[in-house]
């Protein structure tokens, strides 16, 4: 490195900082997404790592607090919050049949929140006589019993599992809203989420959670609800369909702010 002359390195986070040598003057950054700097066991070797950045970035306002928390001598070190996503281009939704009402592009863990869907499209069906197709996209530990929850609450004509191999593009598409209800578990939060940028820039509006850094990821384009309640899921999905012309209006707003060059440029200009 020194050999060649970099001016700065990014780190991803403060597990790759930890082995890096720090006989030298180059300017490093380390990136911290939330739960990687969770585990108070590990106290000790976050702080040491994370001692040797000349700059912190923090994916969210919740991530950086949290951190604080958790580890107060961390507030020395130069910050800053950047949010992790990057649109290539705003795609402009024409598709107006779409295959889907609802969707959710995330990896199959408990605190997304797939399960609240699930409890929300009930309620719906039983009390309000209103049937919604639901896409699923990802993989994980959850999907064993994703697909139980779906026999249970009878929902194997609405939802529908999507192999991985399809793209998110092609769902974000044949879709109407992306929703990411996430909740706070054990050692395990949502930094930011990207997914629901993504969504955004194909004209989806969001409904997300309260839950970690997640409401950071919509601004105007979305609906926020209490985490782990299904019945202010139900009013929200109601709701947004209900204006869903002025919301989807603003998705399209809202993700420009993500634009790659825009991205680039934030990171690069802590040089």
């Amino acid at each position: 490195l020194n050999k060649n002359k970099i001016d700065i390195i990014f780190f991803d986070s403060w597990k790759s900082l930890e082995t890096f040598n720090n006989t030298t003057d180059i300017r490093k950054i380390c990136l911290a997404h939330g739960n990687e700097i969770l585990k108070l066991s590990d106290k000790n070797r976050i702080v040491n790592s994370l001692n040797k950045a000349d700059l912190i970035i923090y994916n969210s306002q919740f991530t950086k607090n949290k951190t604080f928390k958790n580890f107060k001598i961390l507030k020395k070190i130069n910050h800053k919050i950047i949010y992790p996503a990057f649109i290539k281009k705003i795609q402009k939704n024409i598709n107006n049949k779409k295959k889907y009402d609802l969707c959710t592009v995330a990896r199959l863990e408990y605190r997304k929140g797939h399960h609240l869907v699930f409890e929300a499209m009930s309620i719906l069906r039983n009390d309000y006589k209103i049937s919604l197709k639901y896409a699923i996209l990802g993989d994980g530990p959850e999907l064993s019993r994703l697909k139980d929850l779906v026999m249970k609450f009878s929902l194997q004509n609405q939802v529908d599992f999507i192999h991985h191999n399809i793209s998110s593009e092609k769902i974000y598409k044949n879709s109407s809203v992306h929703i990411m209800p996430t909740i706070t578990a054990p050692e395990s939060i949502e930094g930011f989420g990207i997914s629901n940028v993504e969504a955004a820039s194909y004209g989806l509006p969001c409904i997300v959670s309260n839950s970690g850094g997640t409401s950071e990821s919509i601004g105007d384009n979305g609906i926020i609800v209490k985490e782990n309640d299904p019945k202010q899921l139900v009013k929200s999905i109601i709701d947004i369909f209900k204006k869903y012309k002025s919301y989807s209006k603003k998705s399209y707003i809202f993700a420009k702010n993500f634009e790659s060059k825009k991205k680039i440029e934030e990171y690069l200009d802590n040089f």
